[in-house]
C-alpha cells in the first residue's frame, strides 16, 4: 500500500473521522470531543498521548506530582476505549493522521506499561494501527515480560524507550519502581521481540550521572538498546527538597541562577548531554538529543518536529533530509482551504521553508496557529506565513 503524504491524510480526516464515528456511535463520538486530546496542541516530542493520570513510584526527581497537584498515586485509566481516542486524536486540529503524521508518544503524566494500565495502553495502540498508523513511542520503567511484548502492536511504528537514570541509588531515587535489572530485562526482551529500545536517560541528574555515566550506558548496550535518549531534569523547590535528603541538591544549584520556585524549572546541562552523547557513540549506540529523532528512527521517516533546522539533529542513520516528501504549492493551497478555511494569496516553497500569503482577518488569525503546526508536520518545512 503506498504511503499518504501528510497533506493527502489531512485531506482524508473528514472521512476518517466518519468511519470512527460509526464505530464508536454518538455516546463515544461526545466522550472524545469532551476529551482535552481532541484539541490539545503538540509538544517537541508529539503529541502526548494519557493512558493514565498518576504514578506511584514515587521518584524523587518527578515532576508529575507538580503537574497534577498530587503525590504519588496509583494511576487512574482514562475514560476513553482505544476507538475513541483515536477519534479525539483525530478529531485534533494540529493533528495530522498517519506515518508520515504527528509523533504520539505515552509517558508524560503516567507509566503507559504499569500493570493496571498495560490493557488500556495496548487498546489505545491497536486502535492506532487500525484506523491512524502515526509512529507510537512509550516511556516506561516497568518490567515487560515476553507475553507482554508479544501484545504490542506489530503493523504500528514503535520506539520503546526505558528509563533508566541510575544504578546504584535507583533504592532510594525510585522506592517503588522496578529495579534497573528488570527495566535491562525489558529491553532484552523487547529486542527479541523485535523492537529497537532505547535507553531513555531522562533526567540526567547532576553529582550523579558524572559517575554512572559509563557503567549505564554498558549495561544498556549489553542489554540490546539500539541507542539512548538524553534528556534535562526539571526541578521545583519540592523537587529540590527531596533530592538534598539524597545530598544532590548542590549539583543541581550550582547550575541555577536561583533557587526554583513552586513552577518546574530546567537545570541547564549541555556539558552532560555531550558527554553521554559522546560515550554512547564510542560504545556503538546510536546517540539522541531529542525523543522525537528516536521515534523519527523507529519508523523510517524524517523528524515530525524538524531537528535539522531546530539544532537537535545528530546526523543519525535515518537520514532525514532525504527522506521529505515532495510538496506541490497547489497541494498546500487546498488543504489550507479545505482543512482551515484560509484562503492563501500565494505559496512559495523554498527549499527546508515555505512561504505563504494570508489576506488578514480575524478568522484567519484564530487559524493561523493549527495551520503551522499541522502543515510543518505534513510537508516537514518550516512554515511562515505572511500577511498579504
Amino acid at each position: 500500500m503506498r504511503l499518504l503524504t501528510g497533506l493527502e491524510a489531512l485531506m482524508e480526516k473528514d472521512r476518517l473521522l466518519a468511519e470512527l464515528g460509526a464505530s464508536i456511535g454518538p455516546k463515544g463520538v461526545r466522550r472524545a470531543l469532551d476529551d482535552p486530546h481532541s484539541r490539545r496542541p503538540p509538544r517537541p516530542c508529539g503529541l502526548t498521548v494519557h493512558p493514565g493520570r498518576g504514578c506511584p513510584n514515587a521518584c524523587l526527581y518527578c515532576y508529575v506530582g507538580d503537574l497534577l497537584g498530587t503525590g504519588p498515586r496509583g494511576p487512574e485509566p482514562t475514560r476513553l476505549s482505544g476507538p475513541e481516542m483515536a477519534y479525539a486524536l483525530a478529531a485534533n486540529p494540529y493533528f495530522v493522521p498517519g506515518r508520515m503524521g504527528t509523533f504520539l508518544a505515552m509517558g508524560a503524566i503516567c507509566d503507559p506499561f504499569f500493570p493496571s494500565l498495560a490493557p488500556r495502553t495496548l487498546d489505545i495502540m491497536r486502535a492506532v494501527a487500525s484506523y491512524l498508523g502515526n509512529p507510537v513511542q512509550f516511556s516506561t520503567k516497568m518490567s515487560i515480560r515476553p507475553e507482554l511484548a508479544e501484545k504490542i502492536p506489530r503493523d504500528l511504528p514503535i520506539s520503546p524507550l526505558i528509563t533508566i537514570v541510575t544504578l546504584e541509588r535507583a533504592g532510594e531515587l525510585e522506592p517503588n519502581a522496578p529495579s534497573p535489572w528488570e527495566r535491562l530485562e525489558a529491553m532484552r526482551t523487547l529486542r527479541k521481540a523485535g523492537f529497537r529500545p532505547m535507553l531513555f536517560l531522562r533526567p540526567l541528574i547532576p553529582g550523579l550521572v558524572e559517575r554512572e555515566l559509563d557503567d549505564l550506558l554498558s549495561e544498556a548496550r549489553a542489554a540490546g538498546a539500539v541507542g539512548v535518549v538524553v534528556g534535562s531534569l526539571r526541578v521545583s523547590r519540592r523537587i529540590l527538597a527531596r533530592l538534598a535528603k539524597l545530598g544532590l541538591d548542590r549539583p543541581i544549584m550550582a547550575r541555577l541562577r536561583e533557587p526554583p520556585g513552586d513552577d518546574l524549572v530546567v537545570v541547564p546541562c549541555p556539558d552532560l548531554k555531550e558527554r553521554a552523547l559522546q560515550v554512547a557513540r564510542e560504545k556503538g549506540l546510536l546517540a539522541f538529543r531529542a525523543a522525537c529523532c528516536a521515534n523519527a528512527f523507529c519508523a523510517g521517516v524524517p523528524c515530525a518536529d524538524l531537528c535539522w533546522l531546530r539544532g537537535f539533529c545528530v546526523h543519525c542513520p535515518n537520514r532525514c533530509l532525504d527522506k521529505l516528501p515532495d510538496v506541490a504549492e497547489e497541494d498546500v493551497a487546498e488543504v489550507l482551504s479545505a482543512v482551515f478555511g484560509l484562503r492563501p494569496t500565494y505559496v512559495s516553497v523554498e527549499g527546508l521553508k515555505m512561504v505563504i500569503g494570508i489576506k488578514r482577518s480575524p478568522r484567519a488569525r484564530r487559524a493561523l496557529g493549527r495551520a503551522r503546526r499541522a502543515l510543518e508536520v505534513a510537508t516537514r518545512r518550516a512554515i511562515v506565513f505572511k500577511w498579504s
